[in-house]
């Protein structure tokens, strides 16, 4: 119940962004975004470093600072361990693999410099929020420690957090860039399997990352 009450606030959020969104760009294409790239998401504490793809679409007008974007992001299954103890206080290490991991995020960006069409370099910071829609643990090496230890991996969890990082395009020409990003997320995780007061090893947690890609840009249509 409680994540069902947390998914709906946090989907009228976006579903109100984007009719807004939607209705000031619906009839004017000029600067819309679009990007693919690679990242690599740092999550540590016995997760292996998970590459990720990421697609993202968004607004960015000559002679305005602000633009904005929304990315769809695809990690890959990924090992983890960590070092726990079982219900005879004997040390265990517990391992397995992730889920893949689909986020979909909205993020606000500020261009440092003057944001003119002529420019070759466009340093930037950026802020937003993301939700993860799938995700999760997938299995264990030894499924006797989904019950057996005192820190549980939950199989089923919701997560979504807060970012912010710092980055630059380089214009290749007025259509294509290669875009250059890194910073932070923070990540807020429920269980739906285990109550707050247990011990957690979530899958998606806090952590730095780091992203290379390409931007497209539309000038004019």
């Amino acid at each position: 119940m409680k994540r069902a009450s947390v998914t709906l606030i946090v989907l009228i959020c976006f579903s109100g962004l984007q009719a807004q969104y939607k209705k000031a760009s619906f009839f004017d294409k000029d600067g819309r975004t679009y990007g693919m790239g690679i990242e690599s998401h740092f999550l540590g504490d016995g997760r292996n470093t998970a590459p990720g793809f990421v697609l993202s679409f968004g607004r960015d007008r000559a002679g305005n600072h602000l633009f904005s974007s929304t990315d769809i992001r695809v990690l890959p299954s990924f090992r983890f361990s960590y070092e726990t103890r079982d219900m005879n206080a004997n040390p265990v290490t517990v391992s397995g693999k992730s889920k893949l991991h689909l986020i979909y995020g909205m993020n606000w960006g500020y261009f440092i410099r003057q944001n003119e069409e002529e420019q070759k370099l466009k340093p930037y910071v950026t802020a937003g929020f993301n939700v993860v829609i799938l995700g999760g643990l997938k299995q264990l090496d030894n499924e006797d420690y989904s019950y057996d230890v005192l820190k549980k991996a939950p199989g089923s969890q919701f997560s979504t957090g807060l970012g912010g990082g710092a980055g630059a395009i380089f214009n290749l020409n007025s259509f294509l860039g290669i875009k250059l990003e890194g910073g932070y997320t923070y990540q807020f995780n429920i269980s739906t399997e285990y109550n707050d007061e247990e011990d957690l090893y979530f899958m998606y947690t806090p952590h730095p990352y780091a992203a290379l890609g390409l931007r497209f840009r539309i000038v004019s249509e």
